[in-house]
């Protein structure tokens, strides 16, 4: 290699992330991962895998259709990335296959378990057969396949199943058959001899074969798993004669017909079935075509049945009261009297919700400001919204309509709002609006007061239960007079406004950060104390991590809990040697960021809705607020020890790409998940 090379500098982006799923794969693997949980992790490593294809993969399929020789933004030649890949993932799905095998012999042992159409005895055909004609049947919408019937487009990430007739003269006959996409992957059958048994959808429909071709009178009918992923890119194009959600509306259209990037079948399919399906799909020879097993989607098993063993899934562990609002009137009432940190899941993330409400009827307020970025479907906040414009309240909202995945539903909610008399903003163009961020005005008496919230996840209710994610609440004017020059920038997005506390991307992030940690290169290079805590989702962008191989450089002692893709090469001697990466992948999705910087033995604590890639640093708008309440600034602090000191589910990255375990003593195990409930559920405990 080169000196300076890519390869010297940083850790392929596509097999880093691939290295994540291998994270997600090894909690399936645990023995110590509740067993039902186990099978939920494998869906959510393929849940993973079909996103990671339908965006990553095809966005370099797409690079070399430009340039043969096209590199990836940190200089890895394109086509050796796809072929690295493609190894890559062959090994991770065969450990998956052998995972998937384990847990079900353990499922077994635990009186659980799958069958198929061909184990079934007279009393469970007709129990299938039942529920094959009262909810199967009539969302069932085979297609012969023939000259004169073309072979329908898969849908992306669908299942079908391929099938092929075969009559006595030996003549065949192709169909496909989609699997419905809104009934239950999973059907429980009754319990016998003390079992749980479960079918998957496609097995409901094999069984019914012979009733839904009775007409054909085949002598023999076979079928198999066929399942499409395409390139789920959404080009939005740049013609302004069009208004901003036209565009998204009409690359929703294109996304549908994106181009095939994977096609999974079934192993067991015969090479000339394959052949001509092929051959009708018109699928490019670029694409990748891989052999699985008879069940496809994976994904499902993340709703997977826990049948009521509640000692084969996680201990509960429901969100509590935060303690500043136990006896509080009102979540704003609260904020007048301190700033407030809601650290979730392990707190309720109505209080969110709460904020907006009271927002909603206090006759004194005049004006909510908010940006969504994804909400749920039957979103608290938009119903919360929503009442505020009918009470006469302002309410000006930013949709972000380009959030890959929830553009449609974010077009819903917008036209939603505007019919309600709420201000809707799309966006700001050439920019996707990503921070998370609330402002309420209020005015009593001739005096305005604000109220802010400052997050680092989305105001999505079911997302707070698995996403670990920290807001704060505050009516410190220092923060909320400049969350108002923000707003002030969507409305006149030509104005560029100053923050002297907000970190404000693109303006400021990358510099304000840059900044901070050239202050610890000087201490380090004084012979004073100088250290970084940083944590990230992702960590790619270039300039960054050569700044923090300048800092490791100089001696500043860097610790990073990086949850997805690092591209930094941690421990690397001359390199970066004061520099150790961690990562923790477990019962719940890390997603919130922060950062502390030493300052001299002054720690100063960030929050940020930013992870430090090239788009959330240049191409975003993010917001981070650093903790002016020395209480607060002190939890994020104890936050990140306690996930540092994690031995449970904490990975070591380095370049090798092993993900080892951080090294585990009975004595002193540490679950970080498990303990920071025990922390919160102490200081709840603390005011009685």
């Amino acid at each position: 290699m080169k000196k300076g090379s890519a390869e010297e500098r940083f850790i392929n982006r596509e097999l880093s992330w691939l290295s994540f799923n291998h994270r997600v794969l090894q909690e399936a693997q645990l023995k110590r991962t509740p067993l039902i949980e186990r099978m939920r992790f494998l869906g959510i490593f393929s849940n993973n895998l079909d996103e990671f294809y339908r965006v990553r993969v095809a966005n370099l399929h797409r690079m070399l259709l430009v340039d043969k020789k096209a590199l990836t933004t940190l200089g890895f030649p394109v086509k050796a990335t796809l072929d690295q890949i493609e190894v890559a993932i062959a090994d991770l799905q065969q450990a998956y296959g052998v995972t998937f095998q384990e847990v079900l012999a353990e499922l077994k042992k635990e009186n659980i378990r799958f069958v198929r159409e061909d184990e079934l005895d007279a009393e469970d055909e007709a129990f299938v057969a039942a529920y094959f004609r009262r909810t199967v049947r009539p969302e069932l919408v085979p297609i012969m396949l023939s000259r004169r019937v073309k072979m329908p487009q898969l849908l992306d990430g669908e299942g079908y199943l391929a099938i092929r007739l075969r009559f006595q003269d030996d003549k065949e006959q192709l169909a496909i058959v989609q699997l419905p996409r809104h009934l239950p992957r999973f059907l429980t059958l009754p319990d016998k001899d003390g079992e749980h048994r479960v079918m998957f959808l496609e097995d409901v429909i094999r069984l019914a074969l012979p009733l839904i071709f009775r007409l054909f009178e085949a002598r023999h009918i076979e079928a198999y798993a066929l399942k499409a992923t395409r390139d789920a890119q959404m080009d939005v194009d740049d013609d302004v004669a069009r208004s901003v959600m036209s565009k998204v509306e009409r690359g929703l259209k294109k996304r549908k017909q994106g181009e095939y990037v994977r096609i999974l079948h079934d192993a067991a399919m015969p090479q000339d079935m394959l052949s001509i399906l092929l051959r009708k799909l018109k699928v490019h020879a670029s694409v990748s075509i891989i052999a699985g097993d008879r069940y496809h989607n994976r994904r499902d098993l993340m709703g997977f049945p826990d049948f009521g063993r509640k000692d084969l899934v996680f201990p509960a562990q429901p969100p509590m009261t935060h303690p500043q609002l136990v006896k509080a009137t009102s979540v704003m009432n609260a904020m007048t009297k301190g700033d407030l940190l809601v650290h979730c899941p392990y707190h309720k993330f109505v209080h969110v919700v709460d904020f907006v409400r009271e927002a909603a009827i206090d006759p004194n307020v005049t004006t909510i400001q908010i940006n969504l970025y994804r909400v749920a479907k039957n979103s608290q906040v938009i119903n919360a919204l929503l009442n505020a414009a009918r009470n006469g309240k302002r309410v000006e909202v930013i949709v972000e309509l380009a959030a890959r995945f929830d553009e449609k539903h974010n077009m819903k909610v917008a036209n939603m709002l505007q019919d309600a008399g709420a201000i809707v903003r799309v966006g700001i163009p050439n920019l996707k609006v990503h921070c998370k961020v609330i402002l309420v005005t209020r005015r009593k008496a001739g005096r305005i007061q604000r109220f802010a919230h400052i997050g680092t996840g989305n105001f999505h209710e079911k997302n707070a239960t698995i996403y670990e994610d920290l807001c704060l609440l505050t009516a410190n004017p220092r923060i909320t007079g400049e969350l108002a020059k923000l707003f002030d920038f969507f409305e006149n997005s030509f104005e560029r406004k100053v923050y002297r506390h907000l970190f404000v991307s693109p303006f400021s992030t990358r510099r304000r950060f840059v900044k901070l940690i050239d202050d610890e290169i000087q201490r380090a290079q004084r012979g004073e104390e100088a250290w970084m805590d940083i944590k990230v989702n992702n960590l790619v962008d270039a300039g960054m991590i050569d700044k923090l191989y300048q800092a490791s450089q100089a001696g500043v002692n860097i610790r990073m809990v990086v949850r997805g893709i690092c591209a930094l090469r941690a421990g690397v001697k001359g390199l970066s040697d004061n520099i150790e990466v961690r990562s923790i992948v477990g019962r719940y999705l890390e997603h919130s960021r922060l950062f502390v910087f030493c300052n001299g033995g002054k720690p100063l604590s960030y929050i940020s809705s930013a992870d430090w890639m090239t788009r959330n640093l240049d191409r975003r708008v993010e917001v981070s607020v650093p903790m002016l309440d020395a209480q607060l600034a002190a939890e994020v602090r104890s936050l990140f020890e306690l996930l540092w000191s994690d031995n449970t589910h904490a990975r070591h990255l380095t370049p090798a790409r092993n993900n080892s375990w951080v090294e585990v003593t009975e004595s002193s195990l540490v679950d970080a998940h498990k303990d920071l409930y025990l922390v919160h559920k102490d200081r709840l405990a603390g005011l009685d």
